[in-house]
């Protein structure tokens, strides 16, 4: 389900995130993407976010594209899957975000997808496009393995990657 959280003029506000991550939880909303968010943090934010979880629902958010290691919010919560992008060669993309708090990371350079209006598409860079990708895997581990937890759903996905830390050492 798609779900409109951003005004016309393309601002999202916290609460409006929010008030979208209780409406999918409420409607049986498995996974969650999130691929916007800010630097600040928020407890509204971060209440819906632990809502979605006690529901059931995985929830997935894009690290941010400011080539930064502050936290951005809402994938910077312990509870959500963060994830950050790369490039062809598995390297961080130029603009992703970075840092510990980072969970998952997956390509973000030239991603097809349709523009506003859908009459045209072409290639998009950033973890917008990167936190799909695994919102995705989530949901096919959630339809192979119905009996799964989310956790244990997150946990597969962390434990079973290709670790990328010796081609991104800083």
């Amino acid at each position: 389900m798609v779900v409109k959280v951003m005004s016309a003029g393309g601002v999202a506000n916290y609460s409006d995130i929010a008030l979208g991550v209780y409406y999918a939880a409420d409607k049986g909303a498995e996974v969650i993407n999130i691929s916007l968010g800010g630097y600040s943090f928020s407890n509204t934010l971060l209440e819906a976010v632990q809502y979605a979880l006690s529901e059931g629902s995985i929830v997935v958010a894009g690290a941010g594209n400011d080539d930064t290691s502050s936290p951005f919010y809402p994938a910077a919560y312990a509870e959500v899957i963060a994830v950050a992008g790369t490039d062809q060669e598995d390297h961080k993309s130029a603009i992703s975000n970075y840092g510990s708090w980072v969970d998952l990371a997956a390509p973000a350079v030239d991603i097809q997808t349709t523009f506003m209006g859908g009459s045209s598409y072409g290639p998009v860079d950033g973890t917008s496009m990167a936190a799909p990708f695994v919102s995705g895997l989530a949901g096919l581990l959630i339809s192979e393995h119905s009996d799964w937890s989310s956790a244990l759903v997150q946990a597969q996905m962390q434990h079973t990657t290709e670790p990328l830390d010796a081609l991104n050492p800083s």
